[in-house]
């Protein structure tokens, strides 16, 4: 359990810091062809791994129940909930998205209620309440204007008119971090499931076990990603990756989508789906600060004290 509550701690660390490095990338890499690009280098790197976890025949033992499952985590987690959330952290900004995406464990709270059996109690009952009430403020908040939006939709806005984040926009921007929090509270659930099937004994049975669930994660995550993305964007959004930005983006995948993805699956088989998704929820507070202290964002008193509600109010309902 210590060891899970470690590794759900690191993802939770590197997650948060990669979506500023994402949020910083905003003005001259799409952010629906970097979650695209993203997985690939992740799916790279896990099977670049493999071989010395377990090899291929590791992954040629997942039964087919497993992969089902797998496969559904991904693409509501990946494919759909990291989509949505990047494209919200770009409108209302990486200090706002974050702690309204970062209620999830609620949503995985309430899955296990009748997937798990898990009782209601008073101090969950009371949680709830703090996380919306986080939610409120959070979203009463003004969003920034200007640089802080860059367009993933089909049709790139004219380059010589100021971006403007109208109204709409903005609760628009908030729905999709509320959407992704229950994407990434389904996918959670279900990556558990996936692991449960297989039954790791040993630490290291762990890690061949998270090596190629990775892998097969990242590889389906391949093939929805890339395809959506060429066919919305077109053959030039990938002229981004190349030439001196290349390495950065490579690095930065690889850090958060390759060994983020990896220290989560580990934490998720040895604490559970719950209790990581509570642990994770420590990285909107962690974006907070970093947002402030690095990308020079406006954290008013409303921010700081939404963000501690939503922390409060997940640990009460997950506890």
């Amino acid at each position: 359990m210590p060891l899970g509550i470690l590794f759900c701690l690191t993802a939770a660390f590197m997650w948060s810091t990669s979506s500023l490095l994402v949020k910083a990338q905003a003005a001259t890499v799409d952010t629906l062809s970097f979650n695209a690009f993203r997985v690939v280098i992740g799916a790279v790197f896990f099977f670049c791994l493999l071989p010395f976890f377990g090899g291929f025949q590791l992954l040629a033992q997942l039964n087919p129940a497993t992969l089902l499952v797998l496969s559904v985590s991904v693409i509501l987690g990946f494919c759909i909930g990291d989509s949505i959330y990047f494209w919200s952290m770009t409108v209302i900004g990486a200090s706002r998205a974050m702690p309204i995406s970062g209620v999830y464990p609620v949503f995985t709270w309430l899955l296990a209620i009748p997937l798990l059996g898990e009782q209601i109690t008073l101090p969950a009952l009371f949680g709830t309440v703090l996380v919306i009430t986080a939610l409120y403020l959070l979203s009463k908040e003004h969003a920034p204007e200007a640089g802080e939006a860059n367009d993933m939709l089909i049709t790139p806005p004219d380059a010589r008119i100021p971006p403007r984040v109208s109204g709409r926009l903005r609760y628009l921007g908030i729905a999709a971090a509320i959407f992704a929090a229950l994407m990434w509270s389904i996918s959670t659930t279900l990556l558990r499931f996936g692991i449960q099937m297989q039954d790791p004994v040993t630490l290291y049975d762990n890690l061949q076990q998270s090596v190629s669930i990775g892998a097969f994660r990242m590889f389906v995550a391949s093939l929805v990603l890339v395809p959506s993305t060429q066919w919305l964007k077109g053959s030039q959004v990938w002229s981004s990756y190349r030439g001196a930005a290349l390495p950065k983006l490579l690095a930065l995948a690889i850090y958060s989508t390759g060994i983020g993805s990896l220290f989560f699956i580990m934490g998720v088989a040895l604490a559970g789906a719950a209790r990581a998704a509570l642990l994770n929820s420590a990285s909107p507070v962690i974006g907070v600060i970093l947002s402030w202290l690095f990308l020079r964002e406006a954290v008013t008193r409303r921010v700081w004290a939404g963000t501690a509600l939503a922390v409060i109010g997940v640990w009460l309902v997950l506890t």
